[in-house]
């Protein structure tokens, strides 16, 4: 439980300072909320007393609130050990560079499989006709 604590207090940290440098002041928990809730389209709306609890390292809110708070107030989510966006984007680039490499490699190696099979049918069929003339 220490570590929560220790946790939502360097949340409301971070928090505070992204406001401070977003707003150059720290504003109120209605004003926080009347703001979250205006940008809000793809989470739940808040409280004010969830933003007090937010504001005062009481409480921590769920991703998709952080994701917003990040997107809007460039919140640092390095604090709660979540990986920034820089490495999230490079991650799934190489995801995406690995897929494609794969992609390409089973590609490959079915064009190698079928020109294989369509060497062994005709390695068979002159194999067939040597047969035939020395008979």
């Amino acid at each position: 439980m220490i570590w929560q604590k220790a946790l939502q207090e360097s949340f409301a940290l971070a928090l505070r300072n992204s406001l401070l440098a977003h707003y150059h002041e720290i504003p109120s928990a209605s004003f926080l909320a009347k703001e979250f809730n205006l940008r809000a389209r793809h989470c739940e709306p808040i409280t004010q007393e969830s933003a007090r609890r937010w504001l005062k390292g009481l409480a921590i809110p769920k991703l998709d609130k952080l994701l917003l708070l990040r997107s809007w107030l460039d919140l640092d989510l390095n604090i709660l050990g979540l990986p920034s966006l820089e490495a999230t984007l490079k991650k799934n680039r190489l995801e995406k560079n690995l897929l494609a490499r794969q992609e390409a490699f089973v590609s490959r190696t079915q064009s190698i499989k079928e020109a294989l099979q369509v060497l062994l049918l005709e390695v068979e069929r002159l194999q067939a006709t040597l047969d035939g003339i020395e008979a």
